[in-house]
């Protein structure tokens, strides 16, 4: 069996960061990549990131394991002075992958858990200099204005159709927070019926660690009560410390567990 790149980008990702496992006979009997992200807002700790993906046979995945290892090990000295992490996404249930990289050195500390926030009272306090508005989208640019925000911000996983389908649904809202006239954060926040879920909120990095996403957030959630909802979720990567502090200011408690990220620091 043998390990090889292809001859051209695959989804956009360089030829050097994807892999087939190939067999003696030319079937391709796996398939791996690994993902480049500088995340500093969301892992202010470990700011570079490399997730990876495996799939194939049992001998493909650790001959895959092995290649895609190496090249995490190649990727991380472009930025070497960073602290880095290598990982990959798991179902809770898969006993076997667990028992596969446990026994690799990796650990399962991270997940993607909803949380549910309790309903602060009143409106909220706004910053002094700061106003809050409802962020316009009633034109094709100004929904990809926001999508680019939410991508300048490290939020990549709400593309357009997505959006679209938050803004049909009988409670939305996109609110921006605006000091001195300029937008420094915005919180997306959609349901229905008594329940809603913040699906997105970023601040500015210049205007972090300074209570900002708490107040953007407590006036998103009085917007939504005053529209019947009484329930709010959120969803959290259990090991960014940003978003911990932030949905613990809301009395958060878990609920589920929707995906374990195994991984390992290389640094």
């Amino acid at each position: 069996m043998t390990i090889l790149h292809p001859q051209q980008p695959v989804n956009n990702m360089n030829p050097e960061d994807v892999f087939f496992a190939v067999d003696d006979l030319g079937t391709q009997t796996g398939y791996g990549y690994i993902l480049y992200q500088l995340q500093p807002g969301l892992y202010p700790d470990c700011p570079v990131n490399l997730y990876f993906s495996i799939e194939g046979d049992a001998s493909s995945r650790y001959l895959l394991f092995g290649a895609l290892v190496a090249r995490a090990r190649q990727l991380q000295n472009v930025n070497p002075q960073l602290r880095a992490r290598l990982y990959t996404s798991l179902d809770p249930e898969d006993v076997q992958g667990r028992e596969f990289f446990l026994h690799n050195g990796f650990d399962l500390d991270e997940s993607d858990s909803v949380v549910a926030l309790q309903m602060p009272f009143g409106d909220g306090r706004i910053p002094m200099s700061c106003t809050v508005a409802a962020t316009p989208l009633n034109t094709w640019d100004e929904q990809q204005n926001l999508l680019s925000r939410l991508q300048m911000n490290e939020i990549t996983y709400l593309d357009r159709n997505g959006l679209m389908e938050l803004m049909h649904m009988p409670h939305f809202i996109a609110l921006g927070l605006y000091r001195n006239a300029g937008l420094i954060g915005e919180a997306i926040m959609a349901g229905q019926g008594e329940q809603a879920e913040l699906t997105a909120i970023y601040i500015e990095p210049s205007s972090r660690r300074q209570g900002m996403a708490r107040a953007l957030l407590h006036r998103t959630m009085a917007i939504m009560a005053a529209e019947g909802v009484t329930q709010v979720s959120a969803r959290v990567m259990t090991r960014s410390l940003p978003q911990q502090h932030l949905m613990n200011d809301f009395g958060a408690v878990p609920m589920r567990v929707n995906m374990i990220f195994p991984g390992i620091y290389l640094n």
